[in-house]
């Protein structure tokens, strides 16, 4: 909510009134929607609702002054005018980017989730009804797989690009970044090039805070906070979060789904519940 307000009162000094409606009304309505969704087995909280109301209507009462009027008066129950009002002035300086990172991994779960059944199902058809990994039609059960560390090859290529970086003009040392991965035997890995492409791209795109990847925020703990949320949007009876830093032994299946598990990008495991 903040970020969105934030960013609208920037494109009103900018007078960029459609990008104002933009974060105002649509992209905030949007959040709205989603915190209805994934608080609907806990309730949503009274004073988040209640800011959401009286923010929304400041934020569109330039565009939109009879219906923000309305809204001000009659359902946040205001007794004084809009015109009244003035911009929020508990405005962080600039948004909690680690608590938007949250809510965005969360919104992803469930696509990556969805994902993993789709190449399931994918391979369960190949291989027929008598090679099928889950049957559709009887409960089931997920492991998600939370990884702390990342694979010591992938911080060694993010070490080289680094090294042979020039933050002034943004470029990298093509020629330097071969030789120095070849030097180390990375390049026998057929992993290694198209990951150090797709970090390149990332620090073409935001600069080089692309190559901090840590985590921003417990996800651990975001997981168990949302399993509700998880199990009933993804219509499973069982979910079990497992903290690979602490998970002791696994089975055969177990460990190798927890393979492709990196921070913030957990890996999955899909079953029928015994």
């Amino acid at each position: 909510m903040d970020a969105l307000t934030l960013a609208a009162g920037a494109a009103y000094r900018r007078t960029m009134y459609r990008d104002a409606l933009k974060s105002g009304f649509y992209e905030l309505s949007k959040a709205r929607e989603w915190y209805v969704n994934v608080t609907a087995d806990t309730g949503m909280h009274p004073a988040i609702l209640r800011k959401f109301i009286a923010r929304q209507a400041i934020l569109l009462a330039p565009i939109t002054p009879h219906w923000a009027e309305h809204v001000w008066r009659t359902v946040a129950g205001n007794s004084t005018s809009i015109m009244a009002a003035r911009w929020p002035t508990d405005l962080p300086a600039e948004p909690d980017y680690a608590l938007l990172a949250a809510g965005d991994y969360v919104r992803k779960i469930t696509k990556s989730v969805r994902d993993a059944e789709s190449a399931l199902q994918r391979r369960s058809k190949k291989k027929g009804p008598a090679g099928a990994e889950v049957d559709p039609s009887q409960p089931k059960a997920l492991d998600v797989f939370v990884a702390h560390d990342f694979p010591a090859w992938q911080e060694g290529v993010i070490n080289v690009l680094k090294d042979n970086y020039d933050a002034q003009t943004g470029a990298f040392a093509d020629k330097q970044v071969l030789a120095a991965l070849g030097a180390q035997g990375m390049l026998k890995n057929k992993k290694v090039m198209p990951f150090a492409q797709e970090i390149k791209k990332r620090v073409a795109l935001i600069g080089p805070q692309a190559f901090d990847r840590a985590v921003q925020f417990q996800e651990t703990e975001i997981l168990c906070e949302i399993l509700p949320y998880l199990k009933r949007s993804l219509e499973y009876s069982v979910i079990n979060i497992v903290d690979l830093a602490g998970a002791g032994d696994l089975g055969e299946a177990q460990a190798r789904a927890a393979e492709p598990a990196l921070p913030g990008e957990p890996s999955f495991l899909i079953t029928n519940v015994q």
